[in-house]
């Protein structure tokens, strides 16, 4: 059997893009990508992407290694285009521009689907080397599309219009007409705008012969008769027995368009036609042959085979944080929700032995939330009532939480000014015989130094002669390196919690896990989890409730099936296997989304790097982040702005910024229950009113950075 050659379909979720897969898929292995519309049709893989992101475009091309790319997501309407013209350039310019340049080390075949809105439509029977005047933004967008696609030395591009059959909400005019006449409601049609579109199976057919015959350059492909749109809408209902008379004639003069029209766009197709081995059908076959797809019911297959399953919701803004999620973690996902365990099933030690593995620690306890692995580790070390938990006032409100949670009075040490983590030196001062526990948080993604707190710690537990548990909150760190080795590990603490909320590096939806190398905290761990039950033989306490044995045999006595014990006043702090599942899909990107993230981290150093009233994180020599956060820190005063108004005039831009964080110790809850106040930690303090986290996460495209940069050098006057 011929091997099948690897084609990759861009905008798979638009009308050409399904059509094209629903035609070509017995012909070609495809991967069709979509960004705001997940589509699954059957015989044809999917994936989401955001072809903004030269990053994720080269990934997805590479890994895939097509032979043929058919680039055609765009942003094609033509009023969207003209009020929102940077997402238009963003769709229909940026994203070839990726494409191409993914492709400069490939042999691939690529064909760019452009529009015959390129012409002005004054003379009509436009041919390929007539003048390009496009009227609107769209077709602007779509020629410098053009001109991105042909650096490709070997590029196919097809000037063309079409109809067919969609499964967005967006429908052809074909389908439009269809679905206003069978519900009997009038329509208008125009009859001073001409062109010549073509029905999508048969430009797929087209298409198919064209790759064959490998050409290349710009091409005009259409229906070899140009019509009014009025007569189209005509001759659809003629075909299809629906009456004409509800269609009435208009001038597109009458309609109060934002974007020009052009009229006469009809198009000269001799030039394709010479390269083929038939002629061009005339746009009543075109229309003939769609009217017959219609009455084989291949609408129904179509969408019988193509399920819309979800959406991903476009934002308008830039936000500081978010998930990226693709097709495998849906799939994922699916998969649990036919299995038999949603909950309590195979999924979750999956997650845990995966997620120990990649860091290099023995065990793993996964949880709901960050703050259910902070609670239950100060649990397992045996936290209560009189005890002091040390950790950093620069940090989210959970990691001094835990202690109050367990009865225990949270202490807060003071920040070193270079790498905003808790200060070894503040920290020895705070250490007493009450200490049970510290825990050093790794902010934005930058071990603390673990080595010097792990020895002044060990000093201390001598001094006092007292175990002193060591927990890290890694929440904002998991593929961070510190002194070469990943945080996780352990080298240095006796456990280190995770967190996967969606902002985090991957997420479970919510979710957490504590690591260890320490089996019986392990165990405890889990207990803690679930209630504090068990049902393992060897632990239960109350052996004969728990066993039945026959009278003096007590050697063969049988284990009673429905027994468990309560050991511990524990909680249900149980993750899913539907987030495990999510997070096993998620570890596997972790490296890709680490990688990304650095490289964003170096364009904004470079960029920002001696500007005035700036200051640029710092960045340890042992350590490697993961840039959960870009924290900038502003010189407010000498801006001459407020932190509130830069942060305001930042979002009027689309870019959302935050605060990480308004120093704990200075909450009311704390400062009223274990009189804590401002002054406290003056470094922390300090740093709380200098600093703003940027945006930073894989999905942003270099263009979003760009945006982001320009907008902040803009908004304090230093562009």
């Amino acid at each position: 059997m011929k091997t099948k050659q690897r084609l990759l379909l861009t905008g798979v979720s638009g009308l050409l893009g399904s059509n094209l897969a629903f035609c070509l898929k017995n012909e070609y292995d495809i991967l069709g990508l979509y960004h705001s519309r997940r589509v699954s049709l059957k015989g044809v893989s999917s994936r989401w992407a955001d072809l903004r992101s030269f990053y994720h475009t080269e990934s997805i091309l590479r890994e895939f290694d097509p032979h043929v790319v058919v680039h055609c997501a765009a942003q094609a309407d033509v009023e969207s285009c003209e009020m929102e013209p940077e997402r238009a350039a963003e769709s229909n310019v940026f994203s070839t521009v990726n494409v191409v340049k993914s492709l400069e080390k490939s042999d691939a075949k690529f064909i760019h689907v452009s529009t015959d809105l390129v012409y002005d439509g004054i003379k009509g029977h436009h041919g390929e080397t007539d003048p390009v005047k496009p009227l609107n933004y769209y077709g602007i967008t779509k020629l410098d599309g053009e001109r991105a696609a042909l650096k490709n030395s070997g590029a196919l591009v097809l000037r063309t219009n079409f109809f067919g059959w969609g499964i967005s909400p967006r429908r052809s005019l074909a389908q439009w007409v269809l679905e206003e006449l069978k519900a009997n409601r009038p329509i208008q049609g125009f009859t001073d705008v001409y062109f010549s579109s073509l029905y999508t199976f048969d430009l797929a057919a087209l298409l198919s012969e064209m790759i064959e015959k490998k050409l290349t350059g710009v091409y005009n492909v259409g229906s070899s008769t140009a019509i009014s749109k009025f007569d189209f809408l005509t001759l659809v209902a003629k075909k299809a027995g629906l009456d004409p008379a509800l269609i009435k004639p208009a001038s597109v003069d009458q309609f109060p368009f934002k974007a020009k029209r052009a009229k006469d766009l009809s198009l000269d197709v001799g030039k394709v036609t010479k390269n083929l081995s038939h002629g061009l059908p005339t746009i009543e076959e075109s229309i003939e042959h769609f009217v017959r797809d219609l009455n084989k019911n291949y609408p129904s297959v179509m969408l019988a085979e193509m399920e819309k399953t979800s959406y991903r919701p476009y934002l308008d803004f830039i936000p500081y944080g978010r998930q990226a999620i693709d097709e495998s973690d849906v799939k994922a996902v699916e998969e649990v929700l036919y299995s038999s365990n949603l909950t309590q099933g195979p999924k979750i030690e999956e997650f845990e032995r995966k997620l120990a593995k990649y860091t290099g620690a023995s065990f793993c306890a996964a949880v709901n939330s960050g703050t259910s692995a902070l609670h239950i580790a100060c649990l397992a070390a045996g936290v209560g009532p009189g005890d002091e938990v040390i950790t950093s006032c620069n940090t989210f409100v959970a990691s001094a939480n835990c202690a109050v949670y367990c009865g225990a009075k949270p202490v807060f040490s003071d920040i070193d000014e270079k790498t905003y983590n808790i200060s070894p030196e503040a920290l020895e001062k705070k250490i007493s015989v009450k200490t049970k526990v510290v825990i050093p948080v790794h902010f934005a993604g930058q071990s603390a130094d673990m080595q010097v707190i792990y020895a002044i710690v060990g000093a201390a537990e001598k001094k006092f002669g007292k175990k002193i548990t060591v927990i890290e909150d890694a929440s904002h760190a998991l593929g961070s390196m510190y002194q070469n080795k990943r945080i996780g590990l352990g080298t240095f603490s006796d456990m280190t919690v995770f967190s996967f909320h969606p902002v985090k590096h991957i997420t479970t939806g919510e979710g957490g896990a504590v690591l260890t190398n320490d089996k019986v905290l392990h165990r405890r761990l889990c207990l803690l989890r679930s209630h504090g039950i068990t049902t393992f033989s060897d632990e239960l306490l109350q052996k004969s409730e728990a066993f039945e044995s026959s009278e003096g045999d007590e050697k063969n006595s049988v284990r009673r099936n429905w027994y468990y014990e309560q050991q511990y006043l524990g909680f249900n702090y149980r993750i899913t296997d539907l987030q495990c599942a999510l997070g096993i899909t998620q570890l596997k990107k972790l490296p890709e989304f680490v990688k990304r993230r650095r490289e964003i981290k170096e364009i904004y150093d470079q960029s920002f790097a001696g500007v005035a009233n700036l200051q640029i994180p710092f960045e340890s020599e042992s350590c490697l982040s993961n840039l959960h956060l870009y924290v900038l820190l502003f010189e407010f005063q000498a801006i001459g702005k407020s932190r509130q108004q830069v942060m305001m005039e930042l979002k009027d831009s689309g870019i959302h910024t935050q605060v990480h964080y308004i120093p704990v110790h200075t909450q009311p809850f704390y400062q009223k229950s274990f009189q804590t106040q401002w002054g406290d930690c003056p470094c922390a303090e300090a740093y709380y009113r200098r600093c703003l986290s940027i945006p930073l996460f894989p999905a942003m495209t270099d263009e979003e950075v760009e945006k982001v940069v320009f907008s902040i050098k803009k908004v304090i006057g230093a562009s």
